[in-house]
């Protein structure tokens, strides 16, 4: 550590020296070349302006974008002759400037993607000069569809990138994955950087503030970012005021309505009556058929032989057969827990572009009530992005983004909690209990669990989650001359989350033992702040056919935070929250700082053209991360890809069909150091030790130490055709890749002689390799609009090795062992008894394989081994977790000013486990609890055989198992949004400069196979998307808003 603290010393003092030696020059640089101001106004066909459109200077001298009007103004060097317009969906045009300052620009529909301006890792290039595999998302498809968060609005827009909800709950945040997972136990998040500077997560981020999204996906695009690009890398642009546009006001609103997207199939109160009247009579014939008992017997005889006692497994309600149930109170819990919820959406922006300041200020405030009861999220952004020119060549900004939200509500996902009890809750209660059974002072109606009302508990329990968020950065950016720039850049980011809890005693099973006596409270604070100081060189120059540009830069980050935990209980009564240091109720007053982590990186890249023909880029990035072991710190990270416009050779027919065709190839290193900040350090912990027969408080070792512990490792290729038909009405892009990781972090098991169980270490490999496809087509271009996005991926990963004798490794929820990493087979393998049918007749058990114990009704699982016996050596591999192939398709239609999209989105091939149907209706459950509605065709007898699948209620040999009972497919197809918008003519636009309603539905209509939880794109597992044990389900929302510019 000694060693690291040194370092960051001494490249703290080179970063001063160099910011020092850029200001000392700022003077010296105003004596170059001088420039002038051109302006001008872009048109679509129909003569409405394009916003957004991209004016490039030559030589990227210069760059700006259209305001709402359409219009421009750039300032140029007196030497350049040309400027390039672009605009996503537009032929490129390349137009001369010489004598002219003014200009009037029609663009015509000619989807030319070749051509676009795309982010790249600290620099820009034209989509056709781009090598690597590069995905972009514009600010148009962002605004066309309303999304509360940023994630969201990438769902089924890029190709090898998976947005996937761990759960729908208002804030939550959303799994994003690029081409597979690249790691078995490290984090596989890709690497968020927005404006330059990485941040840790995508939360925070206001979707109205986006100018644009580009998604590096290969190795050759990714590698500038080295140690963190092994899992993608998400570049955010957020917007900015263009040069010389006056004032301009932007605002939208929108209200929506949400529902629960679907209601899980369980038996309704009268079918859970028959259910439970059956189970009673089979257990009260299997304990006293032999005394005569029979299943018409009345309350008073079946309490007569049981020896005059009362067993609820054994008796009847009398009610279940009187007129209205006798008065009892019959519930469909999903109805009572979820409601139709509202959601409002504001955002405002301020911009002005002219004289030498630019800025743009917004403001965005959500608040979103959630689907499940005294659920809500809140969220309030402020951005401000502001750059001033000091002098001719050098330019200031500032960007900064405060923001705040705040979460409420009971926990609704996970084991045991309410999105579980929801399902499971008996729904027949007492009358004057109603949706309360169960909670003080109700007692639980006596057929049911003990369980108690999720209605109540919600109600009930505080859950109070408030976030303070500030992203700050600030640059000096100078034109050195033409050509070349340098940029030093500063950022700090810092996160305050303060959690605060309290149950009271009157939702906890044990309330009767008194006020208070069970409550209990929590309070969690965690700070973090983050500082990067990166410095950028980059040069530009043209010679004749010949274009070179190089790139040079160092970064240095810093990240520490800081976590106090405080935990109380048994509180005088159930209305009292508040701490009291003194009270000796105080169970746990903890308090933590967490390892400081350090990143010094320097980087570099070097790209040439040749008469917009022949494309060669190569880069390279050494990353030192303070997380891994003193000896391995460093690692090294070069990429090298090239690209052939062979369309643009002279032999290429001017009016052939094909009129754009790139051919692609690329080959890098990415790592990844998402590991725990300690996890190379042997660290103490708090221990208890006899000494004399007296208990001794101190210090124990609590973790091993492991110098050699170092980088993830992913070599990855990639070749790639970009295609152009019938003068790129037909634009297709498609990719191979394929991608290895080695030295993966894992937490190995080590020997019980050395003190620890587990330790961090680089073991293993896994391959992933898959292709994939955007295809987009101009299907009309008249009055009639029509224009489809169509995005394929295909996915295959498989574990290479696993250490020097590559045993397998069991994994699973709750060390279940259900899953395996086992060499040669898909990551996180299904591992589990494989269930056939049901042993409906005596024959069956003499005809198939068995266990020891299995009786008629039992669950009948496959003889792997063909043995003739069912056992432990019967487990097998049963399927994988992530999906084959995945896809999006987006339709738009344009007439007039009216405007519709439909997005359509689907995966094949992966498999869920459902933990939530596994609780619910394995074998021995009993019947005091709720059952998928599957249980109406059980077993009963051989005369009553149900339906093969489902066992008979009273067996419980094979209830302990996990088999593929609960294992789902999750292939589904999704119309994902449809938005009908409607562009409001106006003719005087003194005032009001645009203005567009619309209404879009969210998550409109699903086509799946999942029986066992609410949807197949929702889990509980944060890194991977294997097991469902009740999560917050997803809203089915329906949106109506308005947009005006003035």
């Amino acid at each position: 550590m000694k060693s690291t603290v040194c370092e960051i010393s001494c490249w703290r003092r080179k970063y001063i020296f160099f910011f020092l030696m850029m200001i000392s020059a700022l003077h010296s640089v105003t004596v170059f070349a001088q420039k002038r101001t051109i302006s001008g106004t872009v048109v679509d066909e129909r003569n409405e302006p394009l916003i957004g459109a991209t004016i490039v200077a030559e030589g990227k001298s210069g760059m700006t974008i259209t305001n709402v009007d359409g219009k421009f103004t750039l300032a140029v060097p007196d030497k350049a002759k040309t400027i390039e317009v672009s605009y996503l969906g537009y032929a490129s045009q390349t137009i001369s400037i010489k004598g002219k300052s003014v200009f009037a620009i029609r663009m015509s529909e000619n989807d030319v993607q070749m051509d676009e301006v795309v982010v790249i890792g600290y620099g820009t290039a034209k989509r056709g000069n781009v090598t690597g595999a590069i995905a972009k998302v514009d600010a148009a498809k962002l605004e066309d569809r309303p999304a509360p968060n940023l994630a969201s609005s990438l769902q089924g827009q890029l190709a090898g990138v998976e947005v996937r909800s761990t759960n729908g709950a208002p804030g939550s945040e959303l799994q994003i994955r690029v081409r597979g997972a690249a790691s078995i136990n490290a984090d596989a998040t890709p690497l968020y950087v927005v404006d330059g500077i990485p941040i840790d997560d995508l939360g925070s981020i206001n979707p109205n503030d986006i100018q644009s999204i580009e998604v590096l996906k290969d190795a050759s695009s990714s590698a500038i970012y080295g140690s963190r690009g092994a899992n993608g890398v998400v570049l955010i642009t957020t917007k900015m005021a263009n040069k010389d546009d006056k004032v301009r006001v932007q605002f939208s609103a929108a209200f929506s309505i949400q529902q629960l997207e679907k209601k899980i199939d369980v038996l309704s109160p009268e079918e859970w009556i028959t259910f439970r009247t059956a189970y009673n009579n089979s257990r009260y014939l299997a304990a006293l058929g032999g005394k005569g008992a029979t299943a018409d017997d009345d309350w008073d005889t079946r309490y007569a032989l049981n020896g005059n006692r009362v067993n609820y497994e054994y008796m009847n309600d009398p009610r279940w057969t009187q007129p209205g149930y006798g008065g009892l109170r019959l519930i469909d819990w999903q109805d009572e827990f979820y409601r139709l919820a509202p959601m409002q959406n504001y955002q405002l922006s301020v911009s002005n572009g002219r004289g030498n300041t630019q800025y743009r200020l917004s403001l965005g405030y959500i608040d979103q009530q959630g689907i499940a009861i005294e659920s809500a999220y809140k969220r309030l952004n402020l951005r401000a992005n502001v750059e001033t020119k000091l002098y001719d060549r050098i330019t200031l900004g500032v960007n900064m983004a405060p923001s705040m939200d705040w979460k409420d509500g009971g926990r609704v996902d996970g084991k045991d909690q309410q999105a579980n009890q929801v399902l499971t809750m008996c729904p027949v209660a007492e009358p004057d209990a109603g949706i309360y059974s169960g909670a003080e002072p109700y007692a639980s109606y006596l057929w049911s669990s003990t369980k108690i009302s999720p209605i109540a508990y919600m109600e009930q329990v505080t859950n109070h989650i408030e976030t303070a968020r500030l992203n700050s950065s600030a640059f000096i950016r100078v034109n050195i001359i033409d050509g070349l720039r340098a940029e030093v850049k500063g950022a700090y980011d810092f996160t305050s989350r303060q959690t605060r809890t309290f149950t009271p005693s009157s939702v906890i099973k044990n309330w009767t033992d008194g006020e208070g006596y069970h409550s209990s409270a929590n309070r969690i604070d965690i700070r973090s702040s983050k500082y990067l100081l990166q410095a950028v060189l980059n040069y530009d120059k043209k010679l004749g056919k010949h274009n070179i540009a190089a790139m040079a830069g160092y970064s240095m980050e810093s990240s520490s935070g800081a976590t106090t935990n405080l935990s109380a209980q048994q509180f005088p009564d159930n209305s009292l929250e508040v701490f009291n240091q003194s009270d000796e109720a105080i169970k746990v007053a903890l308090a933590t700082l967490s390892t400081p982590n350090r990143l010094l990186s320097y980087f570099g890249r070097a790209q040439y053209e040749y008469d917009n023909r022949y494309l060669l880029t190569a880069s390279i990035r050494r990353d030192g991360s303070s997380r891994f072991g003193k000896n391995n710190r460093w690692g090294m990270f070069p990429a090298v890809s090239a690209a052939y416009r062979i369309s643009n050779e002279k032999f290429w027919p001017e009016k052939f069909v094909v009129n754009q065709m790139k051919i692609r190839g690329s080959w890098g290193m990415n790592g990844n150091n998402s590991i725990s900040t300690n996890a190379a350090i042997g660290l103490m912990g708090s221990s208890n030790y006899s000494i004399g027969g007296s208990l001794t408080n101190g210090f124990a070792p609590s973790s091993i130490d492991n110098k050699e512990l170092g980088w993830e490792k992913t070599h990855s290729w990639n070749v790639g055709l970009d295609l152009g038909f019938f003068d790129n009405r037909i634009t297709l892009a498609a990719d191979y890749y394929d991608k290895t990781t080695k030295d993966l972090l894992y937490q190995v098991s080590v020997p019980g002689t050395m003190g620890f169980t587990q330790a961090w270490g680089n073991i293993g490999s896994i391959k992933n390799k898959g292709f994939e496809i955007e295809l987009t087509t101009q299907n009309l271009t008249g009055r009639f609009k029509w224009t489809t996005s169509l995005n394929i991926a295909y996915n295959k990963n498989k574990v290479l090795s696993l250490g020097e004798d590559n045993s397998t490794v069991f994994i699973g929820w709750d060390k279940s062992n259900t899953q395996v990493l086992m060499v040669g087979q898909p990551l996180r393998a299904y591992y589990m008894y494989d269930a056939v049918g049901v042993y409906q007749y005596k024959e069956d058990l003499r005809k198939y394989p068995t266990m020891s114990n299995s009786i008629q009704g039992d669950v009948r699982y496959r003889d792997v081994n063909d043995d003739g016996k069912i056992n432990d050596q019967d487990r097998t591999l049963v399927g994988k977790p992530d999906p084959d192939y995945t896809f999006g398709m987006t339709n738009t239609f344009k007439y007039k000013d009216f405007d519709l999209s439909v997005l359509l989105t689907g995966q094949t091939g992966g498999m869920i486990y459902s933990l939530l149907g596994r609780g619910m209706d394995r074998p021995g459950m009993g019947a005091s609890i709720n059952v998928l509605s599957r249980w109406k065709n059980m077993w009963v007898s051989e005369e009553q055989p149900g339906d093969g699948k489902t066992p008979g209620i009273n067996n419980s040999n094979t209830g302990s198992l996990y088999d593929t009972r609960w294992l789902y497919s999750t292939d589904f197809i999704k119309i994902k949004n449809v938005t009908l918008g409607y562009r409001i003519p106006i003719k005087n636009k003194k005032i009001i400069n645009y203005a567009r309603v619309y209404i879009s539905g969210e998550n409109l209509l699903m086509w799946d196979k999942y029986e066992g939880g609410y949807s197949p794109e929702v889990n509980n597992d944060g890194k991977n998307s294997d097991y469902d044990y009740g999560s917050y389900p997803q809203a089915r929302t329906i949106t109506l808003g308005v947009n005006v510019a003035f």
